[in-house]
C-alpha cells in the first residue's frame, strides 16, 4: 500500500487531495502546522474507509520536515508520494508596499518549504521510487499585480520541480507541477478581499471546486506517467482531463 504526505492538508486543495488519495487505496499523511485542523479531513477518510496519519509539520523549518518524514517511516514503513501543497499568497501590494519579512515569510513557505520536505523525504524514496507533486500556479508564468512574492515563489517552484527530474529521473522520482486553476479556497477568499489585480474580480460562481484538482494531482501521484515528468501542467487541460476520466 502506497503512502503520502501531504502539506497543507487541513483545508482547500490540500484536504481535497488527501481524500482523493485515500479513495485510490493511499494512505494519506496529513501534515500541518496545527494539528487540530486536520481533524475534519482525516474523519472524512476514515468514514469513507480510508486510512488517515496526522503529523505536525511546519514546513518553514527543515527540521519539523525530517521529524515528520521520520515519524511516517517509524509508523507506516514507507514514504511514496509527497505532495507539496501549503502555501501562502500574502502580502498583497504592490513592491514598495509590501512588508520585507512578510515577502519573505512568502518565499520560504512557498519554495523553500517545498525544498525541505524533498529534501527529506529523498532518501527514503530514493530506495523505491517515489512521486513528487508541487502545486504551482499559473502566476509562476505570468505576473500579477500586487503578487510579487506569490509570482517569485511559484516561478521557483516550477524550476524546483524541473531540477528534481532532470537530478533524479533516473532513479525513479517522478516530479511533477500542477496549476489548479482558480479554485474555491479560502486563498480565493483573501484574493477577493484584497481587490487588487482581475483575479480578485473573477465571480465566485466560476471558481473550479477542490476536488477538480485533487482528481488530477491523485492521478499523477498514483499512476506516475513517464511522459508528463517534469512538467508544470494545468489540471483545466483537456488532453490532462481525458487521461484522468
Amino acid at each position: 500500500m502506497k503512502v503520502a504526505l501531504v502539506t497543507g492538508a487541513g483545508r482547500g486543495i490540500g484536504a481535497a487531495v488527501a481524500e482523493a488519495l485515500a479513495a485510490r487505496g493511499i494512505v494519506a499523511v496529513l501534515a500541518v502546522r496545527n494539528p487540530a485542523t486536520a481533524h475534519g479531513t482525516a474523519h472524512a477518510i476514515e468514514k469513507a474507509g480510508g486510512r488517515a496519519l496526522t503529523v505536525r509539520c511546519d514546513v518553514d523549518e527543515p527540521h519539523d520536515a525530517v521529524t515528520a518524514v521520520a515519524r511516517v517511516l517509524d509508523e507506516l514503513g514507507r514514504l511514496d508520494i509527497v505532495v507539496n501543497n501549503a502555501g501562502l499568497i500574502e502580502p498583497i501590494g504592490r513592491i514598495a508596499d509590501t512588508d520585507p519579512q512578510a515577502w519573505a515569510h512568502t518565499i520560504t513557505t512557498n519554495l523553500v518549504g517545498a525544498y525541505n520536505m524533498i529534501h527529506a523525504a529523498l532518501p527514503a524514496m530514493l530506495k523505491g521510487g517515489g512521486t513528487v507533486v508541487n502545486l504551482s500556479s499559473g502566476a509562476a508564468h505570468t505576473p500579477r499585480e500586487g503578487w510579487s512574492a506569490y509570482c517569485a515563489s511559484k516561478a521557483g517552484l516550477a524550476m524546483l520541480t524541473r531540477s528534481l527530474q532532470h537530478e533524479y529521473g533516473e532513479q525513479d522520482i517522478a516530479a511533477y507541477g500542477v496549476q489548479p486553476g482558480l479554485v474555491d479556497t479560502p486563498m480565493q477568499d483573501t484574493i477577493r478581499a484584497s481587490g487588487v489585480n482581475e483575479i480578485s474580480r473573477v465571480p465566485k460562481a466560476e471558481l473550479s471546486p477542490p476536488s477538480l484538482s485533487a482528481r488530477v494531482i491523485a492521478w499523477l501521484a498514483d499512476t506516475r506517467p513517464a511522459d508528463l515528468r517534469g512538467q508544470d501542467l494545468k489540471t483545466m487541460d483537456p488532453a490532462i482531463a481525458g487521461r484522468v476520466a
